[in-house]
């Protein structure tokens, strides 16, 4: 099937059978807002959007990545090529719980994409937007792109949603050693809140370092021996600590 983009009435009437599923979440997706002339409309560019398993974030990123090689710079910014194919994939990527849909928020299939906030959520561009800022070393950004494609997890939000700081190498590069277990190829259990440590913490202290650093000019190991003692708990320097650079 070939990509198209969802017309303001195609997304408007896939926003209302989202709305619907509150009510009856046994709802059938509307596909055929997918082809129909009067919700749909043509991309410039051939875009093959047969629909595949994923099991993680960034097998989804991978696999946009490829598919829009051909004009990336023009459809990364389309929120109708974005909401048909979130729309084209529901089912693939909408969890279900004793055979009812759980779609969750609105802004996971209905792109935004002038608000970081919400455009971090969606579920397939916030996985490609992460993916393509660091796709000389997608490694990197495994605290983002890890876990299943509806779990985006709480450092999306808190990383992902600030565009300064989700395209920073040193920032994604301290998230992920901080916070993701390669043995298990997933995130560390027990990441929300704001106990010692958590990602809502270090979001915050990057708030107070982006004052007097360049964070973009920082390497990861640089970022990290910038963090006080609270965080040798997810990552232990070779050394002790003689004393936190920050507090």
């Amino acid at each position: 099937m070939l990509a198209r983009r969802l017309t303001s009435d195609g997304i408007e009437q896939f926003d209302a059978f989202l709305i619907g599923l509150k009510s009856d979440a046994s709802l059938y997706a509307p596909t055929e807002l997918l082809t129909d002339s009067r919700t749909s409309s043509a991309l410039d560019v051939e875009v093959n959007a047969e629909p595949r398993e994923f099991h993680s974030r960034l097998e989804v990123a991978e696999h946009l990545h490829r598919i829009l090689k051909s004009d990336a710079s023009t459809l990364r910014t389309d929120n109708g090529f974005w909401t048909w194919l979130a729309l084209c994939w529901f089912e693939m990527l909408c969890p279900m719980k004793q055979a009812r849909w759980q779609p969750g928020e609105r802004h996971r299939w209905i792109a935004g994409l002038d608000d970081p906030r919400k455009s971090c959520q969606h579920l397939l561009a916030g996985p490609y937007q992460v993916y393509r800022a660091h796709r000389d070393d997608p490694t990197r950004a495994m605290a983002l792109l890890c876990g299943p494609p509806h779990q985006p997890g709480p450092l999306v939000r808190l990383i992902a949603s600030r565009p300064s700081l989700v395209t920073c190498k040193a920032v994604v590069g301290a998230a992920t050693r901080l916070y993701y277990d390669s043995a298990k190829a997933r995130n560390r259990p027990g990441l929300g809140g704001r106990s010692p440590g958590s990602p809502r913490r270090f979001a915050d202290l990057l708030s107070q370092l982006d004052l007097t650093w360049d964070l973009h000019s920082l390497t990861t190991e640089t970022l990290l021996d910038l963090l006080p003692a609270e965080f040798d708990q997810f990552h232990r320097t070779a050394t002790p600590r003689q004393r936190p650079l920050i507090e």
